[in-house]
């Protein structure tokens, strides 16, 4: 396995890291997970593949590109587009 391929399955363990955080802070608010959590994990994983291929980029090191990845792990400000699509793709999970 090359430094590519070892760095995007840390970046894709961080994304589900942080989606798994935000899904046990909402329901430790009393807040609801709709669907199951493995089709939250697989939406979410998609949509940093597509956002990657949506930013020209495509093949190995790739999703450590994808744009949305700013507004998944935080500590960048993200795009407005990507930050919008995350909030609509977690939206669709969480219920209050």
């Amino acid at each position: 396995m090359d430094d590519m391929c070892r760095v995007e399955i840390r970046v894709l363990r961080d994304v589900i890291d942080a989606v798994e955080e935000r899904l046990r802070v909402h329901e430790s608010a009393g807040g609801y997970v709709l669907a199951p959590r493995s089709e939250v994990l697989a939406v979410v994983i998609y949509t940093v593949i597509a956002s990657a291929r949506a930013s020209g980029h495509y093949g190995t090191g790739s999703l450590v590109s994808a744009p949305i990845l700013d507004e998944i792990l935080g500590g960048v400000e993200a795009d407005p587009w990507e930050a919008a699509v995350y909030a609509v793709v977690m939206g669709q999970a969480l219920m209050y």
